[in-house]
């Protein structure tokens, strides 16, 4: 149950191989997503056009709550920002309850064509009307928190040493799924390359903001292991803004740890989890429970 499906022009050596998938997140990898602060009035203005429209562009929306903490300015200033943006064309404003600013921002045509100007990289965009069909409502919390962690850990300190950044580059859960869309791994909601006192290392981040069955947390521990083995990505962060969802997600994860290598598969006749599986699993998944407070602030 841990194999990964090649993809095309590839063989099962090549993407059970830990430097094949360093070379295929490169490019997300090396898109500088930290925003620095700049002196003057128009170079603060450049610097956050830019970044902005690489967040929408990259996430697929973004929120003024998003915007003001990543800035470190005030939700009128916020507003300013990103609706000077779909002034210029780069951003469309959609209006929902799903967010706690009642509003999203999404990319526009010239927004899209900007983003690929600065990567280097295609930026899918497809013109839909009215533009908030083209947005799954359904996630729209999920996203912002996502995109919110995301931005806040490239910012964070090396543990080794404080004067550097303890993550070198990121992924979003979009371009996870163009990465992923041939294999049995586990779609997370973004990877972080992190530096270590011996290299670097791939991590995985989910962030849980629901409940979910058993049925549920066995088909993601399996999917997870996959891409363990398959050297995709080294640990698991989780992230939530409920203690409560970490205390559930532990506690099925514990039955699940002594049930599921007592299952057989019906067709390989092999257990569903190894016991070596499950060892693997407990080492690699680690709880962040640091942002628990900060979410709940800003999206609740």
């Amino acid at each position: 149950m841990n194999t990964i499906n090649t993809p095309k022009g590839h063989t099962q050596n090549d993407t059970n191989n830990k430097t094949y998938w360093l070379t295929a997140m490169g490019r997300y990898f090396n898109i500088d997503m930290r925003y620095q602060p700049m002196q003057s009035n128009n170079e603060i203005g450049r610097a956050r056009q830019a970044m902005t429209t690489l967040i929408v562009a990259r996430f697929g929306l973004t929120s003024p709550s998003v915007v003001s903490h990543l800035y470190r300015i005030s939700h009128r200033q916020a507003l300013e920002h990103l609706n000077k943006l779909v002034k210029q064309g780069l951003l469309i404003m959609v209006n929902t309850h799903r967010s706690v600013d009642g509003c999203i921002y999404i990319c526009d045509a010239s927004g899209a064509k900007y983003a690929e100007e600065l990567t280097g990289i295609p930026v899918y965009f497809r013109r839909i009307t009215p533009p908030e069909r083209g947005v799954n409502l359904n996630t729209v919390m999920h996203d912002l928190m996502n995109s919110h962690v995301l931005l806040t850990m490239m910012r964070e300190a090396a543990r080794h040493d404080q004067g550097y950044y303890a993550y070198r580059g990121m992924v979003t859960e979009k371009e996870c799924k163009r990465l992923f869309k041939n294999t049995d791994s586990r779609i997370v909601d973004g990877l972080l390359l992190e530096v270590t006192d011996t290299g670097t290392s791939t991590i995985a981040l989910e962030v849980e903001n629901s409940f979910k069955n058993k049925a549920q947390r066995s088909t993601i521990l399996r999917k997870y292991v996959a891409a363990l083995r398959a050297g995709i990505y080294d640990k698991v962060f989780l992230v939530t803004q409920s203690e409560d969802i970490f205390a559930d997600i532990k506690r099925l994860h514990e039955q699940l740890f002594v049930e599921l290598p007592q299952i057989k598969d019906k067709k390989t006749r092999q257990p569903i989890l190894t016991q070596a599986d499950a060892d693997l699993l407990r080492r690699s998944i680690i709880f962040r429970t640091k942002y628990c407070d900060e979410l709940t602030k800003i999206f609740y």
